[in-house]
């Protein structure tokens, strides 16, 4: 705590308060960046599956690389954090993300096996660069009372650039094409990556060595949260892969409409969400109850997406998983965060292992996605995230985080 108290003690010398520090942050990330993920997110995967000929092991094999050296080259890259710094490394991940949609602007059906290597490879050092550093910068920039406010606007946030974005880039890739909408995407990541310049410093050091990482992260005292993150990192790769690709196939490719229906869906949580932050807040059980419940319900709206037909059913069925994946997503994000400012000199370390654990589950869902698509069809991997909820329901039940 003595640790934890320094390095605030630093934070508001350098930017001011907490409060101003975390809207500093906010808007780096949530608005500019969030901005820029929001119109290239849900046309990615489906660029992907067009450019390759409409194969779902490439699309899959994409995101598996990526998240598999995201996860082998976390801690060499948190020696490189160390000095470069928690806040200023955000702006170097930003760089090469940059050079990621480059690569995907010059990818045609003839040259996507050449390319998809380098492209595996910037965004994989994108996330190595970005997500430890933002989720440090995130816990230490909040307090425990009011975390779920500050959790459950950055998920407003989210919801308000997803209905903003998905529109946007359904328009740009009709008019102009999937090169105007990557180069429109690089323009928000250049003003974000000066934005995030401006982020106070985080004075934190990684100070684990490798053979002691994964040895912490199969130690007993992590292994519940390892597997609830594993889980949570499954299921959160259906809805960025595999949801994407299905509705792109049910709308027969109509990415106008493939947008505007996402934003529908999206106008409809924004209210729900920014509620539930505050139910959160007044007790800590609220948050253990709407996890249980939300990922339950959760499970069910992952059933009733394999019998979707219609845009119709894409937008119902939607509306009601957007809105059951709050209650999952806003309380587990909010006791996370909680936990992570709970580990003083050690919110790094504790990221490190949360974040190798989340992508190992995706690697593992990828990978069953890959194999259910080949040999069945793209509904089917839905029973992925059902198998997903359920694990993170079983663990909630038993209050671990």
């Amino acid at each position: 705590m003595e640790r934890l108290s320094f390095v605030l003690g630093r934070i508001r010398r350098r930017g001011g308060d907490r409060k101003e520090g975390f809207i500093q942050l906010f808007v780096s990330k949530r608005l500019l960046h969030g901005l820029a993920t929001a119109i290239l997110g849900l046309f990615v995967p489906i660029f992907l599956y067009e450019t390759s000929g409409e194969r779902v092991e490439v699309v899959t094999m994409f995101y598996i690389g990526a998240s598999a050296l995201y996860v082998v080259g976390l801690v060499p890259a948190m020696k490189i954090t160390n000095r470069v710094g928690f806040s200023r490394v955000l702006g170097l991940g930003m760089l090469f993300s940059i050079a990621h949609y480059i690569i995907l602007m010059f990818m045609t059906p003839d040259n996507y096996w050449w390319l998809l290597v380098p492209a595996v490879v910037t965004i994989a050092c994108f996330r190595l660069f970005h997500w430890v550093s933002y989720h440090v910068n995130f816990a230490l920039l909040t307090s425990a009372g009011g975390r779920g406010k500050s959790v459950s606007m950055m998920f407003a946030a989210i919801a308000l650039m997803s209905m903003i974005g998905p529109i946007l880039g359904g328009v740009v890739i009709e008019t102009y094409g999937y090169v105007a909408m990557f180069g429109l995407a690089n323009v928000l990541f250049m003003l974000a990556a000066i934005s995030y310049m401006f982020v106070p410093a985080a004075q934190e050091e990684f100070t684990w060595s490798y053979p002691e990482t994964l040895r912490r992260l199969f130690s007993p005292s992590f292994r519940d949260t390892a597997y609830i993150e594993m889980a949570y990192g499954a299921e959160t790769v259906m809805n960025l892969v595999a949801w994407p690709l299905f509705i792109f196939v049910v709308l027969e490719g109509n990415l106008l409409e493939v947008g505007g229906i996402t934003a529908l869906i999206v106008l409809v949580t924004i209210v729900v969400q920014l509620l539930v932050g505050a139910y959160l807040d007044k007790a800590k059980d609220n948050s253990v109850l709407a996890l249980k419940r939300g990922s339950m319900f959760h499970a069910f709206g992952w059933l009733l997406k394999m019998f979707v037909l219609t845009s119709l059913h894409v937008f119902i069925v939607g509306l009601y998983h957007n809105i059951t994946r709050i209650f999952v997503r806003t309380p587990y994000n909010t006791m996370l965060y909680d936990a992570s400012g709970d580990q003083g000199h050690y919110v790094d370390e504790f990221t490190v292992i949360r974040e190798m654990a989340n992508h190992s589950g995706r690697v593992i869902a990828l990978v069953g996605i890959t194999a259910v698509a080949m040999y069945t069809s793209l509904e089917i991997t839905f029973v992925i995230g059902v198998i997903a909820s359920l694990l993170l329901t079983s663990f909630a039940a038993r209050q671990i985080l």
